[in-house]
């Protein structure tokens, strides 16, 4: 993780210079200021979010699944259930079979502790203070007259694409 923080923080301040810089002559302090503000927001959300996953990782045991959710194979393999052993067995009346079928579909459904245990990366504590950092930074260019919108969201991808471009590369430099 040090090493990945180590790599990515050159790339990030070098692409927020060259876009601020770039912003600057060719538009003026407006755009840049609308540039820099959505580039340090996106990455920090991008990096609120990937410090979420990595403890959400790291605190899970590396024996145990992620998430409590069927095997996929399984699943495609055999959609309907046909394969189980309490397979239902075949009934002339439809309304019953329906009946049947709904109440089974019912109880594979998620409940609403499991909803929420699997929702817990989402609903991350870094993650929501990075995206009131974003909203305060977007709604204080608003509220000073300010916001340019195409600056303001080159600025918000080029961040997460210069993480991209960073990781791939890492990735590929590793691989080979």
């Amino acid at each position: 993780m040090k090493k990945t923080i180590r790599n990515l923080l050159p790339v990030l301040l070098l692409a927020a210079v060259l876009g601020g810089a770039a912003a600057y002559l060719f538009f003026g302090f407006g755009t840049f200021l609308n540039f820099i503000v959505a580039y340090l927001c996106a990455a920090i959300v991008v990096g609120a979010s990937g410090f979420g996953y990595w403890q959400m990782v790291a605190a899970s045991g590396s024996h145990r699944l992620h998430h409590d959710l069927p095997d996929i194979v399984e699943t495609i393999d055999d959609r309907y259930g046909l394969w189980e052993e309490d397979a239902p067995t075949v009934k002339d009346d439809v309304k019953e079979v329906l009946n049947e079928e709904r109440a089974r579909q019912k109880e594979k459904r998620p409940s609403f502790s499991q909803r929420l245990k699997n929702a817990k990366p989402a609903l991350s504590l870094y993650r929501l203070a990075a995206y009131g950092v974003l909203l305060f930074g977007l709604f204080w260019l608003i509220r000073g007259g300010r916001f340019e919108p195409v600056a303001y969201l080159v600025g918000a991808a080029a961040a997460p694409l210069a993480i991209a471009a960073t990781l791939y590369s890492m990735m590929r430099g590793a691989s080979k």
